[in-house]
């Protein structure tokens, strides 16, 4: 099975234990947390929950990051274009 790659060339095999996932929170959060909703997102002190309430597994958690986060051209904070490639 392929790993997952990113339109900038990051993939998932030489990132390490990063993943796809990791990579696109990582280009895509603003140093201060705060989503296109004004609201600050971050993981809180219960496991996997956001410190908005959203959350109770992994899968749920990053999804809601990748959608409070990603701006609409998915261009990152490092001025580069950041897509999962199939």
């Amino acid at each position: 099975m392929a790993a997952a790659r990113c339109s900038c060339g990051f993939t998932e095999a030489a990132g390490g234990d990063e993943t796809i996932g990791d990579h696109l929170r990582e280009v895509f959060t603003p140093e201060d947390d705060r989503g296109s909703d004004g609201k600050v997102h971050r993981e809180g002190d219960r496991d996997l929950f956001c410190t908005c309430g959203t959350g109770g597994s992994a899968q749920i958690l990053d999804a809601h990051f990748l959608e409070v986060f990603t701006p609409a051209d998915s261009i990152g904070r490092d001025g580069a274009g950041h897509w999962p490639l199939a």
